[in-house]
């Protein structure tokens, strides 16, 4: 149940930091993965994958992204298939891209002329207003934060670094999903249901396991409680 409960906030974090990829920060791919405990076996197949993600997610066009971004994911399930023996996370891998293989092998992918248009328009405005990336930097400025993300850290203790984070993302999800409804509609919306669903997965481990919910109320900063709650991630994605 130990190791549960820290594949449960690896996944948290790397669910969360998924959003952070859509803007410039100073934060390496391996900084990030060190900080937050990444078990070194899965850092061969991962880091590939979430340093492509910037260049990915900052093209023009949607359609275009995610024929990039399947063609990254599908080498990175290569990877994952070939290292099984040695790293066996196959749980853990299905929930932090379950956005991508819902892009990628159920044929749903969302993009219109309008995605094409606003999505990194308004990703920018959100950024700006809500300070998310911003945040991530400060949360990496902190000394022991710096230390774990040089040589090795711990999901447990980096989670408690994340109140602030978590206020801009919530500001983030809002904004976002204002703006994507005032833009682009019915288009918006299926982009927003694809993003957020990995989170819906985290609240599905949680009714699993139910000794989870106390892990979350004392290590996770009130401000990121939001996502482990169905009705407020459907007001956030939905409308």
């Amino acid at each position: 149940m130990i190791m549960m409960k820290i594949n449960f906030i690896t996944i948290f974090l790397f669910i969360l930091f998924t959003f952070t990829n859509q803007s410039t920060t100073n934060v390496s791919v391996n900084e990030l993965t060190n900080a937050i405990g990444v078990p070194p076996c899965m850092k061969k197949c991962m880091n590939s994958l979430i340093g492509n993600l910037y260049e990915i997610f900052t093209n023009d066009s949607i359609k275009n992204v995610s024929s990039t971004m399947c063609n990254e994911y599908n080498k990175f399930v290569n990877c994952t298939i070939k290292y099984h023996k040695i790293c066996p996370y196959e749980k853990v891998y299905n929930i932090i891209f379950e956005g991508f293989y819902s892009f990628c092998h159920k044929r749903k992918i969302p993009h219109s002329p309008c995605l094409d248009e606003k999505v990194n328009t308004i990703t920018d405005k959100c950024n700006k207003n809500c300070k998310l990336i911003s945040q991530l930097d400060d949360i990496f400025q902190r000394r022991t934060v710096r230390l774990m993300a040089t040589y090795s850290g711990n999901p447990i203790l980096f989670v408690e670094n994340l109140s602030e984070f978590c206020e801009s993302l919530s500001c983030f999800f809002s904004c976002f999903k204002n703006n994507l409804k005032k833009e682009c509609k019915k288009d918006g919306h299926e982009f927003l249901i694809h993003m957020v669903k990995p989170f819906y997965s985290l609240i599905d481990i949680v009714r699993k396991y139910p000794s989870i919910k106390h892990l979350i109320q004392k290590k996770i900063p009130k401000t990121c409680h939001f996502v482990f709650n169905r009705a407020l991630l459907d007001m956030y994605s939905k409308y």
